[in-house]
């Protein structure tokens, strides 16, 4: 005895089928107006379907500004005149001598006899990132005023790398923008040990200043 078996559709379903059908008969009729075979066609489609849905992801992106951190905003100071001051005070040199002339698993010592120096001296340097610094926008837009500490090491060669905020985050882009220049800077004279030069750790405290 042979059973019949019939297989009922739900209506999605017959949608479904319904419109691969007519999506297949459109990719043949394009395939002979066009000389591609149906699957060139399809792919053709889904490529510019990624595209359109990449565009509209893009045109949705926008930039975050960090807002949260130390730095408090001043609406008196709004869009004023500003001034970027570079000094290191008694308190950090004391910090300085106190630490360990021995360096870590990298290789970088905490502290040298000869401390690594910005070529031309202190002036110099406070003139180089005065030059080189962008006061972040949104920090002047909400009159924020701040002290970044940037930590880093040079190298024997005196190149500078790997910048760092220690400490508390300003906020506000001041630490993107104090990071920034830091790593424009052109070589400085290395740390010495024993009359070698080594690797070593340095900080730097760049003021963000409104007036």
């Amino acid at each position: 005895m042979l059973y019949q078996i019939k297989v009922k559709y739900p209506i999605i379903m017959k949608t479904s089928l319904y419109l691969m059908i007519m999506m297949t008969g459109i990719l043949s009729f394009q395939a002979c107006k066009t000389g591609k075979n149906p699957d060139e066609l399809q792919k053709d489609s889904l490529t510019a379907d990624s595209l359109k849905k990449a565009e509209a992801a893009a045109s949705k992106v926008t930039t975050t500004v960090i807002t949260t951190g130390k730095a408090i905003a001043n609406p008196a100071k709004k869009n004023g005149r500003w001034e970027i001051i570079v000094e290191r005070n008694r308190q950090w040199e004391e910090d300085y001598a106190r630490m360990m002339l021995e360096k870590d698993q990298l290789g970088i010592y905490y502290r040298t006899e000869v401390k690594p120096s910005y070529p031309g001296g202190e002036k110099a340097l406070a003139k180089f990132i005065q030059e080189n610094i962008v006061y972040p926008e949104t920090a002047l837009e909400n009159g924020v005023e701040g002290e970044v500490m940037v930590g880093f090491a040079v190298d024997e060669r005196g190149v500078i790398y790997t910048p760092v905020i220690k400490g508390d985050r300003a906020g506000f882009g001041l630490d993107e923008a104090a990071t920034a220049v830091v790593s424009k800077m052109p070589v400085w004279n290395p740390g010495q040990i024993k009359g070698q030069n080594v690797k070593s750790y340095f900080s730097l405290p760049i003021k963000f200043r409104i007036y």
